[in-house]
């Protein structure tokens, strides 16, 4: 077995391109989040087997050959020196960039892409629920929809013109309809705000947000802990990470965050306080720091609490995907409720007047 793999890493070293196709920058896409799950995936699997980058990237070239433009860059970058997080940034989000160059220069890729891939997958197939759980019963209040439209245009007429006194529409039907255009353009407006706010300010509003708030604060707790963990257990104290932090782009909610922090303790004021101005933080951090660890204490510390949280996260995604379907047939139920009050019940009327 192991004179297969390393005949194979052989074959994959020697098949190295030697001279690379010009690729545009600019005609170079992201990956997207299934894309992404499938390459990090990819990639820390044949890592954790012995093969190197180049190997890696030369294997993930025949696997996923989809992706053949993003690889032959990533490929073209490397070959001119670059780390992988550097090759690697214009294809993804600026956090999971970070999240990538501090597990390269700390020496925990492999377990850093297999997170990312893990969770990446997750996320795509949860979308992939979604979309299946909202299909039927998107059906049901599409085929509520025309069934009310057809006794409003065709049966109610008919009615009205046998008995011209009947009052067809119902005094609280147009305050209603009204209210949820306002619910509507309210949400797009709310919307709109906050896709123009600093990230980290994007991040607090969500947190807030029922449903999606939870599943947000275990990711960032993930997160957070994870590259601080990696950060401390590289031997640095904490205020060297919190400059180094600063140096980050400002894009990035590491920086927007450190930003924040460094402000807050020149002004003397606890970490504590700190964490409990901003929902997303976990209140383990405030344990965490209070204890007068050693880097390396606390490097551990940190690198467990994030794979304990990662492992809560999973949980919790799946639980809410579960939710998604009952709330929708309330709100079918609710419809139905109003087709009857607003229809059926003239009809009532009408049977009542003719008998």
């Amino acid at each position: 077995m192991r004179s297969i793999n390393q005949s194979l890493m052989v074959k994959l070293h020697l098949t190295w391109p030697k001279h690379f196709e010009q690729v545009d920058q600019k005609k170079i896409s992201r990956l997207h989040t299934a894309q992404a799950a499938q390459f990090f995936s990819l990639m820390a699997d044949v890592l954790a087997v012995g093969f190197s980058l180049r190997e890696g990237l030369n294997f993930a070239r025949i696997m996923l050959p989809r992706l053949g433009k993003q690889l032959t860059w990533l490929q073209k970058r490397l070959s001119s020196g670059e780390a992988f997080a550097a090759a690697i940034k214009p294809l993804v989000d600026v956090d999971v960039y970070y999240q990538i160059k501090i597990a390269e220069e700390n020496g925990a890729l492999t377990e850093v892409m297999t997170n990312l891939g893990n969770y990446l997958a997750l996320r795509s197939q949860q979308q992939q629920k979604i979309r299946l759980a909202l299909r039927y019963p998107l059906f049901i209040l599409l085929g509520l929809g025309i069934l009310l439209i057809g006794v409003k245009e065709a049966l109610l007429p008919e009615l009205q013109a046998l008995n011209p006194q009947l009052v067809l529409r119902s005094p609280w039907m147009m305050p209603m309809l009204w209210l949820l255009i306002a619910l509507i353009i309210g949400l797009i407006l709310v919307s709109v705000w906050v896709l123009r706010q600093p990230r980290l300010r994007r991040l607090e509003i969500g947190a807030h947000v029922p449903v999606i708030g939870p599943v947000l604060q275990l990711y960032w707790h993930y997160y957070l802990s994870m590259n601080l963990g990696l950060l401390m257990g590289s031997g640095l104290q904490t205020r060297d990470v919190l400059q180094l932090l600063l140096s980050y782009q400002q894009q990035s909610v590491l920086q927007q965050l450190a930003a924040k922090l460094d402000k807050h303790l020149r002004t003397g004021a606890e970490l504590n306080r700190f964490v409990d101005q901003h929902h997303f933080l976990p209140n383990s951090f405030k344990i965490f720091f209070s204890k007068g660890l050693t880097s390396a204490q606390l490097a551990k510390d940190l690198q467990a609490d994030a794979m304990l949280t990662y492992q809560r996260l999973f949980r919790k995604i799946e639980s809410m995907i579960g939710l998604i379907q009952p709330i929708l047939f309330a709100v079918i139920g609710l419809a139905i409720v109003g087709l009857y009050l607003s229809l059926l019940l003239p009809m009532y009327q009408t049977i009542g007047g003719l008998s």
